[in-house]
């Protein structure tokens, strides 16, 4: 027997759950319905179907590295908002902001509120996604002064504000900072 394909849109059915088991991009509505537009890949000695995304999804997945500003500072978690992911092509923006937090076990070194940060997607669901800013070229890329708001400028391994003349130290990305 052959594989056989065909063209889907969302919505559309791919399959009957007695005949096949779609294991990707398709949801159970009594039949199996495609998530997203695509191609549906049959194969009928195995009985399963994939729906393989004509276009990439344009989401952080595992393994991902995004580019996120931090919105706040909890006790258990630092909150941040994702706004571009790097590919292949270099860094493209997210098509929808995501929510992700990161974890103190995650964290190694300090990251302020209003701090743009490089990090890992480290879950494989998600939103809100887990990040990890562990090992060197991952953290801080722009910090944001803690007295005045101002951008902070890097000086050695700390960081001064031109402004007001603060001084902080951060968890800088080795590389990245801006």
């Amino acid at each position: 027997m052959q594989i056989k394909r065909k063209l889907v849109l969302p919505g559309e059915e791919v399959a009957a759950p007695e005949e096949y088991l779609v294991e990707q991009g398709a949801y159970l509505d009594g039949v199996f319905r495609a998530s997203v537009l695509g191609r549906a890949v049959y194969d009928p000695k195995a009985h399963t179907a994939v729906v393989e995304p004509i276009r990439g999804d344009n989401y952080p997945h595992n393994g991902d590295i995004v580019y996120c500003v931090v919105t706040s500072k909890g006790v258990r978690a630092l909150s941040a908002r994702c706004f571009a992911k790097e590919s292949k092509n270099g860094v493209e923006d997210l098509k929808y902001p995501v929510t992700a937090y990161i974890p103190p076990q995650l964290v190694d070194g300090r990251v302020g509120v209003g701090d743009y940060i490089r990090a890992k997607v480290v879950s494989s669901h998600g939103p809100p996604f887990t990040l990890s800013i562990r090992g060197p070229s991952f953290g801080v890329i722009r910090a944001i002064c803690p007295r005045c708001g101002s951008a902070m400028r890097r000086r050695g391994g700390q960081l001064v504000c031109p402004n007001c003349g603060a001084v902080d130290a951060r968890k800088i990305a080795v590389g990245f900072y801006v």
